[in-house]
């Protein structure tokens, strides 16, 4: 398992860097209290990592689509930003990670950047299931990932 970090793009929406620190320190307590969906409909998960610099637990909270019995598809969209999520460079550094469904679910998952075939046909299921995903590519010019979170 492995996740390969594409390069920073040149041009992309605005994502200030306090948003994501501020927003972070009340990612768990929000995630618990309801179920969330994304702007677009999809279900969330919570996928928790560890930073690839300072080594603290890190949140981030997700839509998901489901992708067999035991994993999960993620977009490393952030909204269309120029730059890729944190929590890219964190599974980067160490693939493994926990998500946490509304409800207390967890499940420890290891993560994979998916390309080529695999890649191509994640963003057509994408394109149907959860456009609101193909509308960031338009307005970034980096490559969005997308991620197979896979139960350990």
């Amino acid at each position: 398992m492995s996740v390969k970090v594409p390069p920073k793009g040149t041009r992309g929406v605005r994502f200030p860097r306090f948003l994501v620190r501020l927003g972070s320190r009340f990612t768990p307590g929000m995630f618990r209290r309801r179920p969330s969906r994304t702007s677009g409909g999809i279900r969330t998960l919570m996928l928790e990592t560890r930073g690839a610099r300072t080594g603290e637990m890190r949140h981030a909270i997700l839509g998901y689509l489901e992708d067999g019995p035991d994993g999960w598809l993620i977009v490393g969209s952030l909204l269309g930003a120029s730059r890729q999520p944190g929590w890219m460079y964190n599974l980067a550094k160490d693939p493994r990670g926990t998500v946490e469904f509304y409800g207390g679910e967890r499940v420890e998952v290891a993560a994979r950047t998916l390309h080529d075939a695999e890649r191509e046909a994640a963003w057509k299921r994408l394109a149907v299931e959860a456009p609101e995903y193909t509308k960031y590519l338009e307005k970034t010019d980096r490559e969005i990932p997308v991620v197979r979170l896979q139960r350990r």
